[in-house]
């Protein structure tokens, strides 16, 4: 937020770090609930087979065509609420694909996922 006036002077300094906030987001979307499911499922709190959702590389894929498009509208933009909006969206757009893809795990691969997230 506090950058937003420096991008609008250098946007190709602005591309490089926007691509950095994007993917943090992104990144942070599918590790925080991707953990969250893990640790479900270790606690007993969640079912520790796995749940095979019907369609779910249709909605994985889905979920990253949206975060492309999220992402080709906030590098286009200079508009501050589009941003922030674009940033916002793929925050939870990453989140429901962290859900989607720990659902798939067993409890005996959560610690890996954890590790890993």
């Amino acid at each position: 937020m506090h950058e937003h006036q420096h991008f609008l002077q250098d946007p190709a300094a602005a591309g490089a770090i926007k691509t950095c906030l994007f993917l943090g987001a992104y990144i942070g979307g599918v590790t925080f609930t991707g953990s969250l499911m893990a640790y479900g499922k270790l606690q007993g709190l969640l079912r520790s087979a796995p749940i095979y959702l019907p369609g779910r590389h249709l909605i994985n894929g889905g979920l990253a065509a949206s975060n492309l498009a999220a992402l080709g509208l906030y590098l286009n933009s200079s508009d501050f609420g589009t941003g922030l909006s674009m940033l916002g969206t793929t925050a939870g757009l990453s989140s429901v694909m962290g859900v989607t893809l720990a659902l798939a795990i067993g409890a005996a691969d959560a610690p890996i996922m954890i590790t890993v997230c």
